[in-house]
């Protein structure tokens, strides 16, 4: 497992895709546990919702899907139980103090237990996460300059998108990224 920083920054990614013949996940492709920076140290409760929460959203599904299209990729669709599970995953990792995938400690610990908990049936997903940036733009570009997390905002496997974002009590914001096909 390995650290990627954008500067004070961190991003995370995952993915897993489930054969079509086999039934059973083949386990992830690309794993990033990165622990918060000692400096900065989050806190536990999430801060009210902004009134440009769902532009900050809607920004970054577009910003995804122009990525996309500028390598030839079909766009994205915004799917709503995908955006329940990455909002799950925001808000938990604001709860617990930490980013990573797997919050053991979390109601829905794994990717796919948020999935399950929103009623995503998946045949394939990723997962992005990331803290701190500043906006829509400066989160897709941390994502693009990572080769994981570009790798799931280029994964032909996927064809829905959901977004969340929370912040913390004092305003630094939390993204999830899913990345979904379903069954």
């Amino acid at each position: 497992m390995r650290l990627v920083h954008q500067a004070r920054l961190l991003v995370c990614a995952c993915a897993l895709l489930l054969p079509a013949c086999s039934g059973g996940p083949t386990g992830p492709s690309d794993v990033d546990n990165p622990a918060p920076p000692a400096s900065s140290s989050p806190a536990p409760a999430p801060a009210p919702a902004s009134p440009t929460l769902s532009a900050t959203l809607s920004a970054i599904v577009d910003l995804t899907n122009q990525e996309r299209a500028a390598n030839g990729l079909p766009a994205l669709r915004a799917e709503t139980r995908l955006t329940q599970a990455a909002q799950i995953q925001a808000d938990q990792m604001v709860r617990h103090n930490r980013m990573d995938h797997v919050l053991a400690e979390a109601q829905y610990p794994r990717p796919e237990d948020r999935l399950a908990a929103a009623a995503y049936i998946w045949q394939a997903y990723g997962e992005n996460l990331a803290f701190g940036y500043a906006d829509a733009r400066a989160v897709v570009t941390g994502w693009m300059e990572s080769p994981g997390h570009r790798a799931n905002i280029l994964g032909t496997s996927f064809t829905e998108i959901g977004v969340g974002l929370t912040r913390d009590a004092s305003g630094r914001p939390y993204y999830a990224q899913m990345f979904g096909r379903p069954r």
